[in-house]
């Protein structure tokens, strides 16, 4: 039986891992949306050989994924996609008037592709994977001021109690790729430090010690900030 067992899988991975190397590509890791815009697209390509997909996409609160958010809608909401097809996907707010107008609000845009049954795998027993992509996305108001490198420089590092403490006074949220502390990774600092927000870790931290900040910009790259001592 083990050995029956151990045969399906190395088969299924055999059968599945081209099209998982394939599949669906999204063309950015994340989407800014300036609110003087009508809308925000985004690319997708079907880069396997033979394997036609079914897209389907949605925008969700950040802070709940498994929700829709109702201020944008994508078009189209759902389509097949053919190999070595491309489509553009158009995000468009609908009901952003209740946003903050001078802060950044962040959403999530999911993508989800569930490859399609050839005629041979119609009449078996087989596994369809559905490969789920998810960016984040988030909405510029027209009047913020500053940009997001100047955000990370306004950055407040501080211990608090013998912790690491940071406030964001911006309206950006600085996403967070690496953080060092005296050329050590802390592994409790958030992905995202959210515009206005105090973010108090568990990490000790000295007044001496100096720190240095990897974050994400808008075109996905990382970038290490200048090194800033805490106070």
């Amino acid at each position: 039986m083990r050995l029956k067992v151990a045969a399906f899988l190395a088969l299924a991975a055999g059968f599945w891992l081209p099209q998982l190397q394939a599949g669906v590509n999204v063309a950015s890791t994340r989407v800014v949306y300036q609110s003087k815009d009508k809308e925000a697209n985004l690319g997708l390509s079907n880069s396997g050989d033979d394997v036609p997909y079914l897209v389907q996409s949605w925008v969700s609160p950040f802070d709940n994924k498994d929700e829709s958010a109702d201020e944008f809608i994508i078009t189209p909401p759902l389509f097949r996609l053919d190999a070595n097809n491309q489509n553009i996907l158009r995000i468009i707010a609908t009901g952003t008037q209740n946003l903050p107008s001078d802060k950044e609000s962040l959403f999530l845009v999911n993508v989800k592709a569930i490859p399609a049954m050839s005629a041979e795998q119609k009449n078996k027993n087989v596994l369809q994977i559905a490969l789920k992509t998810t960016i984040k996305l988030f909405y510029r108001p027209t009047n913020l001021k500053g940009s997001l490198p100047q955000a990370v420089e306004q950055l407040q590092w501080r211990v608090e109690n013998g912790k690491l403490s940071v406030h964001n006074p911006s309206g950006f949220n600085v996403v967070v790729s690496e953080l060092l502390i005296n050329n050590s990774a802390s592994k409790d600092i958030p992905e995202v430090i959210r515009p206005g927000s105090t973010v108090t870790t568990g990490t000790p931290l000295k007044n001496s010690d100096t720190l240095v900040l990897s974050y994400i910009n808008e075109y996905g790259s990382t970038v290490k900030a200048a090194p800033v001592t805490a106070h």
